[in-house]
């Protein structure tokens, strides 16, 4: 009772104010009297900005960054993946290699000079069989990173966009986004190699 009383007698002399400021001329926001509704609202509008801003704009892109870096931490792992079977693949060939060396050494050995061409043949044949098997994983692996880039300019590409979008309100030029995501790319491939 004593609040609703205190809140009509609040507006009561609010409006006698505003009557004798407007008498009076001047402006009403210099007017040292009107500094208490002018900051209650400014707090009310700050507080109504900040509970949109952190209960839907925030979340909705920590969303979009989460899933975007769960599928580049996704394409990271694959690309890992295989560069770890090619190591596999180059430490088996190494291995084999020295091993049809030695075997090679021994036939010599036991052979002596008249089978030493027949050695030279199964050796090289062994060296190109494998070499072809170096050749086509380099040839898988360089296919894989090959996608995963393509796969990362296009998340990138996706990414700016949403980005712009919502800091700007409208959609990016798809040219000019396309151009600025392969040029950063190409940078960062020139650093990299």
């Amino acid at each position: 009772m004593r609040r609703a009383l205190l809140l009509v007698a609040s507006f009561g002399a609010l409006g006698v104010h505003h009557a004798l400021a407007a008498e009076g001329g001047g402006m009403p926001q210099l007017n040292v009297h009107d500094y208490t509704p002018q900051l209650a609202w400014l707090a009310i509008a700050f507080l109504a900005l900040y509970l949109v801003m952190s209960q839907i704009a925030v979340p909705a892109v920590s969303e979009t960054l989460a899933r975007r870096q769960a599928k580049i931490q996704g394409d990271l792992d694959a690309a890992e993946q295989a560069n770890r079977q090619t190591n596999e693949l180059i430490a088996t060939y190494e291995k084999r290699l020295a091993d049809a060396r030695e075997a090679a050494r021994g036939l010599l050995r036991e052979q002596g000079e008249a089978d030493s061409a027949a050695a030279a043949a199964r050796f090289q044949e062994l060296h190109d069989r494998l070499a072809k098997q170096i050749e086509d994983a380099e040839k898988r692996i360089a296919a894989q990173r090959d996608d995963v880039m393509a796969g990362l300019a296009g998340m990138s590409e996706d990414i700016g966009r949403d980005v712009y979008a919502r800091l700007i309100g409208e959609a990016p030029d798809q040219a000019a986004l396309s151009g600025k995501v392969a040029s950063a790319a190409a940078q960062g491939a020139g650093g990299h190699r």
